[in-house]
């Protein structure tokens, strides 16, 4: 009965260990945090819900627009997203711990923070929403599949 209860508690503490040390905050940071990072972050959270991953994703800026883009605005709209709530933010340390991946998008982050995966080579969003959009898609495609592994 001990070596039962031993490995019940074994298993149980390694669960938690393994939660704990498990990154499920992805934090997409772009310059602005107006266009590139916001639609990752839609989407992301979209798919992660349809794949049934336990992720949560914020998106950032190095330095925030007072408002998301008009072409973000209007194609994330016309996507079905909801974008009242959607307000770049600088990105500070308290958005980036052990939990958390930080993927930088077009943007070069300050060597204080640790970042986990750098995107490059998106289309401006002000030039053509859908082909940036179709990009953004296309990475977050293969995030999600590492993430389901």
């Amino acid at each position: 009965m001990k070596l039962l209860q031993f490995l019940l508690l074994f298993l149980f503490s390694a669960t938690v260990w393994a939660q704990g040390n498990r990154k499920t905050t992805i934090v997409f940071v772009c310059e602005h945090g107006g266009a590139r990072s916001t639609i990752a972050s839609a989407y992301f959270n979209k798919m992660a819900k349809e794949n049934h991953l336990q992720y949560h994703a914020i998106f950032r800026a190095l330095t925030p627009d007072s408002a998301i883009s008009k072409e973000t605005k209007n194609g994330l709209i016309e996507d079905g997203f909801e974008t009242a709530s959607f307000i770049p933010v600088a990105l500070t340390p308290k958005d980036v711990d052990a939990n958390s991946m930080l993927i930088s998008m077009d943007c070069t982050v300050p060597s204080s923070y640790h970042t986990d995966k750098s995107w490059t080579g998106i289309p401006a969003i002000s030039a053509d929403y859908r082909a940036a959009r179709t990009t953004i898609v296309k990475m977050l495609d293969e995030l999600i599949a590492e993430l389901k592994k």
